[in-house]
């Protein structure tokens, strides 16, 4: 499994971190890719900023497979159903400080993952 190689991804997904690990396959290769991500809870799952656009490997081999596992907060979920979602609503869940941040990056697409309730 390939893990992203950061101090951010290190912590990513355990209890102290405010980054989630997402767990993914590789839509080619069929290998297992590990990626932090920034996140917060919404609705029924996690809200994750696009910040490299939906070109991104991660959210392409995510859209491929139609989920994944995420790890946030020392539990693992499953997760399907990615969708996009971009605007004020996103921008909404986040917390002030984060959401300025976001703004100034000009990150404006989302993806929510939705909690799987299937085995």
């Amino acid at each position: 499994m390939k893990r992203f190689n950061s101090t951010t991804g290190t912590v990513a997904g355990t209890p102290l971190s405010p980054h989630g690990l997402l767990t993914h396959t590789g839509r080619r290769s069929g290998r297992v890719y590990q990626t932090p991500l920034a996140t917060v809870r919404h609705g029924d799952g996690f809200l994750l900023p696009l910040t490299y656009g939906t070109r991104a490997d991660w959210y392409r081999n995510l859209a491929a497979a139609g989920g994944g596992t995420f790890d946030w907060k020392g539990r693992t979920y499953r997760v399907d159903g990615p969708e996009l979602m971009s605007g004020r609503e996103p921008l909404r869940a986040w917390p002030l400080r984060e959401r300025i941040v976001l703004q100034l990056a000009g990150i404006e697409d989302f993806v929510w993952l939705h909690e799987s309730h299937t085995p």
